[in-house]
Order: structure tokens, then C-alpha cells, then sequence
């Protein structure tokens, strides 16, 4: 019977309190992420429709909301909701 063969109590303990510690903040750091992309996408549009002439507002929402898509198609680990026109395959 050597020393390593039955693991110390303490040990496995520890090595679970770490793994589910890390696993939390892997998961915390997932959703402030998607939260800050999404306060930066709404605050985007909100500078862009402010600047904009009410006629043309919805034009300056449909470019906005283009440009969002490509940009989280570049995002790694996103996966794009919508496609762009540009970017379909033939």
C-alpha cells in the first residue's frame, strides 16, 4: 500500500471547493460579459438614433442593428442571431 494510493479527505474536499469555485466564476464572467456587450449595443443606438432626424431614425436603427450582428459574429465564443445581407453564403 503505497502513500498515494487513498487520497486525504482534506484533499478532495479542497479540489472540489476549487473546481465549483471556478466553475462560478467562469459562469459570472460569461454573463457580465454578454451584459456589458448588450449595455454597449443599446447605448450604440441610443447616441446614434439621438443624432438622427426622426424621418430617418429607422434607417439609423436598421444600420445600427447590421452592424451589431457582424460585430458579434466577430465576438469569440458568440454565435450571431441574425445573418447579414452581406455576409449570406450562395
Amino acid at each position: 500500500m503505497g502513500l498515494l494510493d487513498a487520497a486525504h479527505p482534506a484533499l478532495i474536499i479542497a479540489l472540489a471547493v476549487f473546481t465549483g469555485v471556478s466553475a462560478l466564476l467562469r459562469c459570472w464572467i460569461r454573463h457580465r460579459t454578454v451584459v456589458r456587450v448588450e449595455e454597449e449595443h443599446t447605448r450604440r443606438v441610443q447616441l446614434a438614433v439621438e443624432g438622427s432626424a426622426g424621418s430617418r431614425r429607422p434607417e439609423v436603427v436598421s444600420a445600427c442593428a447590421e452592424l451589431e450582428a457582424a460585430s458579434r459574429s466577430q465576438v469569440p465564443g458568440s454565435v450571431p442571431r441574425t445573418r447579414s445581407r452581406a455576409v449570406r453564403s450562395p
